[in-house]
């Protein structure tokens, strides 16, 4: 039997992107049982626009991805709670995915790769044939990187282990506390489309963070991940 799903999309003055976002969750076959968008302080169009959609809208005024990620997770109604962002395009198939993946009852979270839709061609092409042979090579290791923008977390164990309880890097904190409760996997067919903007700051800045956080987890060394990027954002 497949488990209900929630969706959550956490959103800070995202009304040029939410709107994408939003159609490609509803156009899910099959349907998520409940779509949230925590508005986490906008000061733009991104919760008129939400709810132009008919989903459901909660307010977090406190900046912070981890945060709003939080308000989400409690919000919920659903059984699984699968996360994305608002600057995201989910793939058709991703709502069945996560469900065939949750029909396992030890599993207690999955995720996907995720993929550039837009910026520089070269990166794109990293996202679209590096990401995953990285993912599932990781994944054959033993070593499972979630993603904010594309897992899923069955509900009661992810608040039985107190949700997202850091600033930056909060999903994979999430990831490591859940992986003493049960099983993580890699779902190849959960795919998502994700904004280039990531790489405003620099692309190797972007990628080196990750691989210097990820060496330091394989030998068992703190992670630093930096301040919250998401609190400090505001509509230019």
């Amino acid at each position: 039997m497949n488990p209900s799903v929630s969706v959550v999309v956490p959103a800070r003055n995202e009304e040029d992107y939410i709107g994408p976002c939003l159609a490609s969750i509803l156009a899910q076959e099959p349907r998520p049982d409940e779509v949230i968008v925590v508005d986490n302080g906008s000061t733009d169009r991104t919760a008129e626009i939400a709810r132009g959609f008919g989903v459901r809208v909660v307010y977090q005024p406190q900046p912070g991805l981890h945060i709003a990620r939080q308000t989400g997770l409690e919000a919920a109604s659903s059984e699984v709670v699968a996360a994305t962002d608002a600057d995201c395009r989910v793939e058709p198939g991703w709502v069945a995915a996560i469900q065939e993946a949750f029909r396992d009852p030890q599993v207690v979270e999955t995720y996907g790769p995720l993929e550039f839709y837009d910026g520089p061609l070269f990166d794109r092409l990293l996202s679209r044939y590096g990401y995953p042979l990285f993912l599932a090579l990781m994944d054959r290791l033993g070593q499972p990187n979630a993603a904010g923008g594309n897992h899923a977390v069955r509900r009661r164990v992810a608040l039985e282990v107190g949700g997202y309880d850091v600033p930056f890097g909060e999903d994979l904190r999430l990831m490591q506390k859940l992986r003493q409760k049960g099983r993580i996997v890699y779902t190849p067919k959960a795919r998502v489309l994700t904004s280039g903007r990531r790489l405003k700051r620099g692309r190797w800045k972007m990628y080196g963070v990750h691989l210097k956080n990820i060496w330091a987890r394989l030998r068992g060394l703190p992670q630093d991940y930096g301040p919250d990027y998401y609190a400090d954002r505001e509509r230019r």
